[in-house]
């Protein structure tokens, strides 16, 4: 069948501001493999016209009415035939030197065992993004959220991040950030698209978890890098969003609970029939 090496999925709703250097970067990543963007129209005030003819190959997929992030994840995960899968969000972009697109594809096809992946993620000063993380615990949280314990917890915080490993390295992690997910088909359709039950956040910690859990690697590819200008309005404790993260937090708990690596094992079963299951 012919289809794309690569859907790229990415969500529209406002983002004026994001759209040209993402697209744009976007359009000059891939040389080797056949990449497609699908775009998301959810329900924008503009629509979606002018950034139709900027990736070569584009399909627009319209909502009838404004979904949220998980959702409209799903609506691209549904939507796709290419053998991977990128969900990318808007305020991204990357070096055209790079050709991430090229060099994500070649790395998930040497690794035929690796069911999502994540590149090197900047921010646009330069400082690193961090974007392989571990599993939180109650010691992790207080070392990001109250600031007045930060140095003695510093090493908690430096475990979540792992601040262990090489930002260049190659390595299994927990979880990586939703903004930048490869993913395999087969293995999308092993396990099924992401659990709408997280409102906001926490939806790419279950999804990586839920990786792992069907015998999936999930893996950093510190080869390649990428930039996000990443806003964090949880990070204000007293925030509305700090609030929906709390609650997003509460269900992983539910789901995982406090270790969830010994969860994921336990759901395993023998590594032989992992992916069976």
């Amino acid at each position: 069948m012919d289809r794309p090496d690569v859907d790229v999925g990415v969500i529209y709703t406002h983002e004026d501001h994001f759209m040209p250097r993402l697209l744009g970067t976007l359009a000059e990543s891939a040389e080797r493999h056949r990449a497609r963007l699908l775009l998301v129209d959810n329900v924008s005030e503009n629509g979606t016209e002018r950034w139709e003819s900027v990736v070569p190959e584009t399909k627009v997929i319209r909502n009838d009415h404004r979904l949220g992030y998980g959702p409209n994840l799903n609506r691209i995960l549904e939507a796709s035939t290419g053998r991977y899968v990128l969900l990318l969000n808007t305020d991204m972009y990357f070096p055209e030197e790079e050709r991430i697109l090229d060099r994500m594809v070649d790395f998930m096809d040497a690794r035929p065992d690796c069911g999502v992946s994540g590149c090197r993620l900047y921010h646009e000063d330069g400082t690193y993004g961090h974007p392989a993380r571990r599993f939180l615990t109650l010691r992790m949280i207080a070392a990001r959220r109250l600031g007045a314990l930060a140095n003695a917890l510093a090493p908690e915080e430096s475990r979540l991040l792992y601040e262990d490993r090489e930002p260049t390295d190659v390595f299994d992690c927990d979880w990586l950030s939703g903004c930048f997910l490869m993913v395999r088909r087969e293995a999308y359709e092993q396990i099924g698209g992401l659990d709408e039950g997280f409102a906001k956040y926490f939806e790419d910690v279950d999804y990586c978890a839920r990786m792992a859990a069907a015998g999936w690697r999930v893996t950093f590819n510190g080869g390649t890098y990428g930039y996000h200008l990443e806003q964090r309005a949880s990070k204000r404790l007293l925030s509305k969003d700090a609030w929906i993260h709390l609650k997003s937090y509460v269900y992983w708990l539910r789901k995982w609970g406090f270790d969830p690596a010994a969860t994921i094992r336990a759901r395993q079963g023998p590594p032989s029939t992992a992916r069976a299951a």
